[in-house]
Protein backbone atom coordinates (compact mmCIF):
# COMPACT_ATOMS: atom_id res chain seq x y z
CA UNK A 1 0.00 0.00 0.00
CA UNK A 2 1.09 3.61 -1.19
CA UNK A 3 1.44 6.14 1.63
CA UNK A 4 -1.33 7.65 -0.63
CA UNK A 5 -3.76 4.47 -0.67
CA UNK A 6 -2.77 4.67 3.14
CA UNK A 7 -3.85 8.36 3.89
CA UNK A 8 -7.34 7.79 1.66
CA UNK A 9 -7.76 4.36 3.64
CA UNK A 10 -7.42 6.20 7.20
CA UNK A 11 -9.67 8.97 6.16
CA UNK A 12 -12.43 6.65 4.96
CA UNK A 13 -11.90 4.90 8.72
CA UNK A 14 -12.34 8.32 10.01
CA UNK A 15 -15.39 9.18 7.99
CA UNK A 16 -17.26 5.98 8.99
CA UNK A 17 -15.93 6.19 12.86
CA UNK A 18 -16.63 9.83 13.87
CA UNK A 19 -19.53 10.13 16.45
CA UNK A 20 -22.10 11.97 14.54
CA UNK A 21 -24.48 14.16 16.73
CA UNK A 22 -28.30 13.94 16.03
CA UNK A 23 -29.29 15.67 12.54
CA UNK A 24 -32.72 15.62 13.28
CA UNK A 25 -35.34 16.71 10.29
CA UNK A 26 -32.21 16.96 7.77
CA UNK A 27 -32.17 14.72 5.04
CA UNK A 28 -28.12 13.58 5.19
CA UNK A 29 -26.23 12.10 2.44
CA UNK A 30 -24.26 8.94 3.28
CA UNK A 31 -20.86 9.68 4.33
CA UNK A 32 -18.49 9.71 0.79
CA UNK A 33 -21.37 11.49 -1.30
CA UNK A 34 -21.79 14.93 -2.63
CA UNK A 35 -25.29 16.72 -2.08
CA UNK A 36 -26.78 18.69 -4.89
CA UNK A 37 -26.25 21.35 -5.36
CA UNK A 38 -28.34 24.38 -5.03
CA UNK A 39 -31.35 25.72 -7.60
CA UNK A 40 -30.64 29.24 -9.39
CA UNK A 41 -30.97 31.79 -6.28
CA UNK A 42 -32.93 34.16 -7.70
CA UNK A 43 -36.15 31.04 -7.60
CA UNK A 44 -38.10 30.22 -4.17
CA UNK A 45 -35.91 26.71 -4.69
CA UNK A 46 -32.69 28.27 -4.69
CA UNK A 47 -33.22 30.29 -1.72
CA UNK A 48 -34.89 27.36 0.06
CA UNK A 49 -32.05 25.13 -0.65
CA UNK A 50 -29.57 27.92 0.46
CA UNK A 51 -31.51 28.21 3.71
CA UNK A 52 -31.15 24.52 4.44
CA UNK A 53 -27.60 24.21 3.35
CA UNK A 54 -26.71 26.84 5.48
CA UNK A 55 -28.74 26.05 8.21
CA UNK A 56 -27.19 22.76 7.99
CA UNK A 57 -23.80 23.86 7.85
CA UNK A 58 -24.57 26.25 10.65
CA UNK A 59 -25.65 23.32 13.03
CA UNK A 60 -22.26 21.80 12.28
CA UNK A 61 -20.24 24.54 13.49
CA UNK A 62 -22.53 24.86 16.35
CA UNK A 63 -21.82 21.47 16.95
CA UNK A 64 -17.98 21.40 16.10
CA UNK A 65 -17.33 24.50 18.50
CA UNK A 66 -19.18 23.07 21.30
CA UNK A 67 -17.22 19.87 21.36
CA UNK A 68 -13.75 21.94 20.23
CA UNK A 69 -14.52 23.86 23.49
CA UNK A 70 -14.03 20.39 25.59
CA UNK A 71 -11.79 18.61 23.45
CA UNK A 72 -8.69 20.98 23.57
CA UNK A 73 -8.69 21.91 27.08
CA UNK A 74 -4.89 21.86 27.81
CA UNK A 75 -4.28 22.85 24.39
CA UNK A 76 -5.53 26.17 24.04
CA UNK A 77 -6.23 29.08 26.50
CA UNK A 78 -9.27 29.24 28.30
CA UNK A 79 -10.17 32.31 27.16
CA UNK A 80 -10.17 30.87 23.59
CA UNK A 81 -12.43 27.99 25.00
CA UNK A 82 -14.58 30.04 26.23
CA UNK A 83 -14.75 32.18 23.21
CA UNK A 84 -15.44 28.89 20.77
CA UNK A 85 -18.45 28.27 23.26
CA UNK A 86 -19.55 31.26 22.73
CA UNK A 87 -19.17 31.14 19.13
CA UNK A 88 -21.33 27.99 19.25
CA UNK A 89 -23.89 30.05 20.35
CA UNK A 90 -23.50 32.40 17.86
CA UNK A 91 -24.18 29.58 15.14
CA UNK A 92 -27.05 28.56 17.03
CA UNK A 93 -28.78 32.04 16.70
CA UNK A 94 -27.44 32.33 12.86
CA UNK A 95 -29.17 28.18 12.69
CA UNK A 96 -32.65 29.87 14.53
CA UNK A 97 -32.46 32.88 12.00
CA UNK A 98 -32.51 30.50 9.19
CA UNK A 99 -34.67 27.89 10.37
CA UNK A 100 -37.52 30.73 10.76
CA UNK A 101 -36.91 31.92 7.46
CA UNK A 102 -37.43 28.12 5.98
CA UNK A 103 -40.55 27.34 7.78
CA UNK A 104 -42.22 31.19 6.78
CA UNK A 105 -41.40 30.12 3.25
CA UNK A 106 -43.23 26.80 3.59
CA UNK A 107 -39.84 24.81 3.23
CA UNK A 108 -38.99 21.33 4.79
CA UNK A 109 -35.19 20.29 6.03
CA UNK A 110 -35.93 17.16 4.85
CA UNK A 111 -36.61 18.00 1.06
CA UNK A 112 -33.05 18.16 -0.73
CA UNK A 113 -30.12 16.39 0.93
CA UNK A 114 -27.43 18.12 2.90
CA UNK A 115 -23.59 16.56 3.79
CA UNK A 116 -22.17 16.27 7.07
CA UNK A 117 -18.54 16.46 5.82
CA UNK A 118 -17.96 19.80 7.70
CA UNK A 119 -18.85 17.93 11.06
CA UNK A 120 -16.53 15.23 10.18
CA UNK A 121 -13.66 17.34 8.49
CA UNK A 122 -13.85 19.50 11.87
CA UNK A 123 -14.00 16.66 14.18
CA UNK A 124 -10.85 14.99 12.51
CA UNK A 125 -8.88 17.48 14.11
CA UNK A 126 -5.90 16.68 16.77
CA UNK A 127 -5.14 19.87 17.78
CA UNK A 128 -6.68 23.10 18.81
CA UNK A 129 -4.44 24.94 16.29
CA UNK A 130 -5.70 22.62 13.24
CA UNK A 131 -9.42 23.05 14.62
CA UNK A 132 -8.53 26.62 14.76
CA UNK A 133 -7.11 26.75 11.23
CA UNK A 134 -10.10 24.61 9.53
CA UNK A 135 -13.10 26.18 11.33
CA UNK A 136 -11.38 29.86 9.88
CA UNK A 137 -11.54 28.26 6.20
CA UNK A 138 -14.88 27.10 6.62
CA UNK A 139 -16.51 30.07 8.00
CA UNK A 140 -14.69 32.13 5.36
CA UNK A 141 -15.79 30.12 2.86
CA UNK A 142 -19.59 30.61 4.62
CA UNK A 143 -18.77 34.08 4.76
CA UNK A 144 -17.37 34.54 0.61
CA UNK A 145 -20.57 32.36 -0.26
CA UNK A 146 -23.33 33.95 2.52
CA UNK A 147 -22.23 37.45 0.29
CA UNK A 148 -22.69 35.76 -3.11
CA UNK A 149 -26.34 34.84 -2.00
CA UNK A 150 -26.94 38.25 -1.23
CA UNK A 151 -25.93 39.75 -4.07
CA UNK A 152 -28.04 36.90 -6.45
CA UNK A 153 -31.29 36.64 -3.95
CA UNK A 154 -31.90 40.56 -3.24
CA UNK A 155 -33.79 41.55 -5.86
CA UNK A 156 -36.05 38.42 -5.54
CA UNK A 157 -36.16 37.87 -1.51
CA UNK A 158 -34.79 40.45 0.63
CA UNK A 159 -35.43 39.06 3.86
CA UNK A 160 -33.76 36.55 2.95
CA UNK A 161 -30.80 38.15 1.59
CA UNK A 162 -30.65 40.38 4.87
CA UNK A 163 -30.13 37.17 6.81
CA UNK A 164 -27.72 36.25 4.77
CA UNK A 165 -25.54 39.79 5.03
CA UNK A 166 -26.50 39.57 9.14
CA UNK A 167 -24.75 36.06 8.81
CA UNK A 168 -21.87 36.93 6.70
CA UNK A 169 -21.03 40.31 8.78
CA UNK A 170 -21.16 38.40 12.04
CA UNK A 171 -18.51 35.01 10.63
CA UNK A 172 -15.59 38.29 10.23
CA UNK A 173 -15.10 38.25 14.29
CA UNK A 174 -15.45 34.07 13.86
CA UNK A 175 -12.34 33.97 11.29
CA UNK A 176 -10.34 36.38 13.47
CA UNK A 177 -10.69 34.71 16.57
CA UNK A 178 -8.36 31.88 14.97
CA UNK A 179 -6.12 34.34 13.91
CA UNK A 180 -5.89 36.18 17.49
CA UNK A 181 -5.17 32.94 19.54
CA UNK A 182 -3.28 31.09 17.00
CA UNK A 183 -1.17 34.27 15.19
CA UNK A 184 0.77 33.42 12.02
CA UNK A 185 -2.05 31.49 10.59
CA UNK A 186 -1.70 30.63 6.99
CA UNK A 187 -6.08 31.43 6.74
CA UNK A 188 -6.12 34.80 7.74
CA UNK A 189 -7.77 36.84 4.47
CA UNK A 190 -6.40 40.27 4.28
CA UNK A 191 -9.14 41.49 3.19
CA UNK A 192 -10.30 41.39 6.80
CA UNK A 193 -7.47 43.38 8.52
Amino acid sequence: MTVAQSRVAEQALLRESVPTPEWTGFNVVPRGNHAPGPRAVNTREGVLDRLRAVAFAELQAREAFYWASEQFKGQAPDTCLRAWYGLGLAEDRHLNWLLRRLEELGGRLDERPVSDQLWVSLRSCKQADEFAHKMASAENRGRIAGERFVQGMKPFDPISAEIFRKIAEEEIEHIRLAARYFPGSSFADPALG
